[in-house]
């Protein structure tokens, strides 16, 4: 399982956060390296959450969420929303849009989605989702390549 994780990581993912809210309107943040697009029309996008997640109820019953991808100078919310407790939002600025998710400011990109489908996975669920709307900006990303954060680099 070891090695088969050190092959895994030798593929650099970008970083994003998923956010929801709970039926009773509780914020909900995970780290999540898995996002994929999957079609542009329609405009679906995928992510995966681990089955003994703290936060899996919040995500398989939200009708929404957001994806959130992470700029370079964002690694703090990537280890903030890569903790246990996905719930917390101790001193992280959000706001909520109108279907009640948690939207990160400036990050690289958002894509806010309804829940198309989600499927079982092995040890993860996969959640598709239906882009409703999004949104992007310039700037390097963040990424994850061997087991830790990375940036791009340029020569120079």
């Amino acid at each position: 399982m070891k090695q088969l994780r050190q092959c895994l990581g030798r593929f650099a993912t970008g970083v994003t956060v998923v956010t929801c809210s709970d039926a009773a309107g509780n914020p909900y943040g995970i780290t999540a390296n898995s996002f994929s697009s999957v079609s542009l029309e329609p405009p679906l996008v995928l992510w995966n959450i681990a089955k003994i997640s703290n936060s899996l109820q919040a995500y398989l019953d939200a009708t929404h969420f957001a994806i959130h991808v992470l700029t370079a100078e964002q690694e703090f919310l990537a280890e903030h929303f890569a903790q246990t407790d996905h719930s917390r939002y101790d001193n992280i600025a959000y706001d909520f849009s109108e279907t009640g998710v948690p939207l990160l400011p400036d990050v690289l990109a958002r894509f806010d989605c309804r829940t198309a489908d989600i499927y079982e996975g092995g040890d993860h669920y996969i959640i598709v989702g239906e882009i409703e709307n999004h949104l992007f900006d310039d700037g390097e990303p963040l990424l994850f390549y061997r087991g830790d954060y990375r940036r791009v680099e340029h020569p120079g």
